[in-house]
């Protein structure tokens, strides 16, 4: 059950996860409202060099993402989504609380701890000065957080970040690409879609990834469709031909039921249709591949 919905999960449109992120750590942020008791007061510096930690570390997070092929294959996605909402949850919390000691020591009261929720608002929240130099409630921070050396480090972490998203996005098309090229991993990839969207609609997305292109000499792969429960490859041949020899039938039949990729969809009920069309769109024959056809 916590697989499919992790599945699910990563099949969510980038969008998506992105509002999903930012609602989790809201929530986290909610919880320190509620449950954090303090009068503590934090100074720019320090607010900027904690806020740069935070964003390390929940880039790191994203990290463990790069696996998640061989997660799928090995049942254990859901662990990566629990990390991923977890970190998210005490990202939001500490970000709750630094924010309202940031909103003390600038305003005077918690209140305004809601701008750093808000992009651009955050920087209202930390560029305002302190109302007090001196203040009893000034939360202890260690000398490399504080001042100048505070903004350093803040920065050193800032680039860190940068510089790891940078790394994620250049490493996310590589395990794609891989994925792609590799069967076993393209059958990973199908079984996941069928966990999380059903047949039909995998069907249809795989239908959607195929480019029309160039079979041999005589014969073009049109387009592809994904009608229901039918995967449909449609054929244009340019020369003559009165029907499908049966060497043919067979070898393509044969392709399709030892195909890896191919494998998850067949068994999941999908029929495999390979349609074939003489220059004035008349119908040469028709292959169709089903899991008793491969003794599935």
């Amino acid at each position: 059950m916590l697989e499919d919905l992790a599945v699910r999960y990563i099949g969510q449109s980038e969008n998506n996860l992105r509002l999903i992120a930012y609602c989790v750590t809201v929530l986290g942020a909610a919880f320190a409202g509620l449950f954090h008791r303090s009068n503590a007061r934090l100074r720019r510096a320090p607010y900027f060099a904690y806020i740069c930690i935070l964003l390390l570390l929940s880039v790191a997070a994203q990290v463990v993402w790069l696996g998640s092929i061989p997660a799928v294959r090995g049942g254990y996605l859901w662990v990566f989504m629990l990390v991923d909402l977890v970190v998210g949850l005490v990202t939001g919390y500490v970000l709750g609380v630094i924010a309202m000691a940031r909103s003390r020591d600038a305003h005077g009261h918690a209140r305004m701890a809601f701008l750093a929720f808000i992009p651009l608002a955050n920087f209202w929240l930390w560029l305002a000065p302190s109302r007090s130099e001196e203040s009893p409630n000034r939360a202890p921070t260690m000398p490399i957080l504080s001042g100048g050396a505070g903004v350093l480090t803040g920065s050193i972490f800032l680039v860190a970040s940068v510089a790891l998203i940078v790394f994620i996005r250049v490493e996310t098309p590589q395990m794609v690409a891989e994925a792609e090229s590799d069967p076993a991993m393209q059958q990973t990839g199908i079984l996941a879609l069928l966990r999380g969207q059903g047949l039909e609609a995998t069907l249809r997305e795989l239908a959607a990834e195929v480019p029309s292109q160039r079979v041999d000499e005589a014969t073009t792969l049109r387009r592809v469709e994904g009608d229901h429960t039918t995967l449909r490859y449609i054929y244009d041949v340019s020369i003559d031909v009165d029907a499908l020899s049966i060497p043919m039938r067979t070898a393509l039949v044969q392709q399709n039921c030892t195909y890896q990729a191919l494998r998850p969809v067949i068994e999941a009920g999908a029929m495999i249709e390979h349609v074939y069309l003489r220059r004035d769109g008349s119908v040469i024959g028709t292959i169709a591949i089903t899991r008793d056809i491969c003794g599935f």
